[in-house]
């Protein structure tokens, strides 16, 4: 609170402890500076500086705080309401119980899973789930690998470009990084990592009706409008529909395989504490 409303507030706080004082309420603290009591339960001043935000004008703080010691005022009531009418309290208690129990129990598994899954998985570990698995893991779009560039129509560089682009070459890509800064307005290499066809045709005019043609037929593309020229190499791709390719769903497959293997431990450690509470004879059936 700033520091109007807090000198308002303090009045307040105050009154409120002289008042305790005066009426003689038994279980008042009048050193935590009491607001507000209802029956037995007392709002102090720190628990409503805390619900209070930061930064208010001495207005909004005000208003704020009455607002808020309404609402406990009134939730307090209402509580009281409720366990004078609510008399299967055994029902509540079971339910709290049970709340408790799960809350406990979730607490414990994380830890645990916290603790035993920590270590980092290795990408040979990954490999091998994936090469047992990868038909489950199904391509949704065509993806490429390959190369991007947009030239100004009119560079002195494009006929350069246009002959660098298909060739694919180390010695190519150092030429097309080496000119790009002044004769290009965008570069993208992605030799080394999948993306999506359409994400790479959004940046050219539309010219492609059917990917799947395109690509099969073609390893080069450019277009061209009234001001740039656009030039797509493909070095690889894979059809929607196919084993989508480890380096493209790795992180993916990660937190997959991980997920699956926090599911397995559990399942074992429940195995092995039903086994153990069995032959220490912690379990007892009871025939019917």
């Amino acid at each position: 609170m700033n520091k109007i409303a807090a000198c308002l507030f303090s009045v307040f706080v105050l009154f409120t402890t002289y008042s305790c004082k005066k009426d003689g309420i038994a279980g008042i603290d009048p050193t935590l500076s009491p607001v507000v009591t209802v029956k037995d339960k007392t709002l102090y001043k720190a628990e409503l500086d805390e619900a209070l935000p930061l930064g208010l004008s001495a207005e909004d703080s005000i208003a704020t705080a009455k607002a808020y010691i309404d609402m406990w005022i009134n939730d307090q009531l209402m509580y009281n309401k409720a366990q004078q009418n609510i008399h299967n309290e055994s029902e509540i208690e079971e339910m709290v119980e049970n709340y408790r129990k799960s809350l406990i129990l979730n607490t414990y598994q994380g830890r645990l899973l916290k603790e035993h899954f920590s270590k980092f998985v290795s990408d040979s570990e990954l490999k091998s789930y994936y090469e047992q698995n990868k038909d489950n893991f199904k391509l949704e779009d065509n993806i490429i690998k390959g190369l991007f560039l947009k030239v100004p129509i009119d560079s002195k560089e494009l006929n350069n470009f246009r002959k660098w682009y298909v060739q694919g070459t180390e010695a190519a890509v150092e030429n097309i990084e080496k000119n790009t800064l002044r004769n290009a307005v965008g570069y993208e290499y992605f030799y080394d990592k999948w993306i999506d066809l359409e994400d790479v045709l959004s940046n050219m005019p539309k010219a492609v009706t059917d990917e799947r043609i395109f690509l099969q037929r073609n390893k080069n593309l450019e277009l061209r409008d009234s001001s740039f020229v656009y030039l797509l190499n493909i070095k690889e791709y894979e059809l929607a529909g196919n084993n989508a390719p480890y380096d493209y769903i790795k992180g993916q497959l990660s937190e997959i395989y991980i997920e699956q293997q926090k599911g397995q431990y559990m399942e074992q450690l429940k195995k092995d504490l039903y086994e153990k509470a069995l032959a220490e004879k912690e379990i007892k059936f009871y025939n019917e």
